[in-house]
């Protein structure tokens, strides 16, 4: 394997590491960021479902990206969850920023999320030409 080749499957193992660990961070502080938002969970039931929405799914995420960590066979399929899940926050933040306003927070999240889809496309796109070059090699 080339020198190269290795620098790609680390890229991308880093674009995977990073949102493996801002999902685990979002996961364990899931109460706590609904309260500072001001999110009121007036019921068992609503602190159940806000633990299971903003910790459980998180949490989920972030051990299914583990698995593209362990194994370069895997990274590619790692790397296309990092872009679906990123990609649909981020649909979802600008439709907010459309329909709700821009807040302080919408906007500060915006651009790390944005950087996060352009970093796993850029791995993406690597990972692919590094793969089709092993195929025909």
């Amino acid at each position: 394997m080339s020198r190269r080749d290795r620098a790609v499957i680390w890229f991308g193992r880093l674009v995977i590491g990073a949102t493996t660990f801002i999902m685990v961070a979002i996961a364990i502080r899931q109460l706590g960021a609904a309260r500072a938002m001001d999110i009121v969970l007036r019921s068992p039931s609503a602190v159940t479902i806000a633990r299971v929405g903003l910790g459980g799914f998180p949490l989920g995420f972030a051990i299914a990206l583990a698995s593209g960590l362990t194994s370069s066979r895997r990274l590619l399929i790692g790397l296309w969850l990092v872009a679906a899940v990123v990609g649909g926050a981020t649909v979802a933040r600008v439709q907010g920023l459309v329909l709700d306003g821009a807040t302080p927070y919408n906007l500060r999240l915006l651009g790390p999320e944005v950087t996060l889809m352009v970093l796993s496309f850029t791995a993406i796109t690597l990972e692919r030409r590094r793969s089709r070059r092993s195929l025909t090699s």
